[in-house]
């Protein structure tokens, strides 16, 4: 019985002296894939920072799920074009949760595409981006979720 509890107590002392994460650096994680993910795309794996079963709402078009899907969607964008898309540099704001394992972001992105009569049209759209980690612990989108700010004229 003695045993027990010095095992208890002992226990005790080690998940509460667990380390907490370092918000700050595991926001800095983040950025570096918002940062990195223009060049992985160019090379071919715009997937890349997208968990497996990732989730894409935008206006005016149905909802992406899962790396697949998203994918056959990029490369149909890709084939217009008229089509780009920009992120901003950084976003907004990101808030990680206390235990370092999910976050989520806002930032902004703007739309051209070339409609069916030419003309090019543009829009502006915010965005809040739902962040976890992968098994590997490396930080993977998992959900997008996209509304006009500025209406494409």
């Amino acid at each position: 019985m003695k045993w027990l509890l010095i095992l208890f107590i002992g226990g005790l002392f080690v998940s509460c002296a667990q380390q907490k994460p370092n918000l700050e650096n595991e926001k800095n994680k983040i950025i570096k894939n918002w940062s990195d993910w223009e060049a992985k795309a160019k090379a071919g794996d715009p997937a890349y920072y997208w968990t497996d079963d990732a989730v894409i709402m935008g206006p005016g078009a149905p909802t992406i799920k899962g790396k697949e899907a998203f994918l056959k969607m990029f490369s149909a964008m890709s084939k217009n074009p008229g089509f780009k898309m920009t992120w901003d540099k950084e976003p907004s704001e990101i808030e990680v949760s206390t235990d370092g394992q999910m976050a989520y972001l806002f930032a902004k992105n703007q739309v051209i595409i070339t409609d069916s009569t030419g003309a090019v049209k543009s829009g502006t759209n915010q965005a809040l981006q739902v962040w976890k980690k992968d098994k590997e612990g490396n930080w993977k989108a998992a959900v997008s979720v996209m509304y006009p700010d500025e209406p494409m004229k």
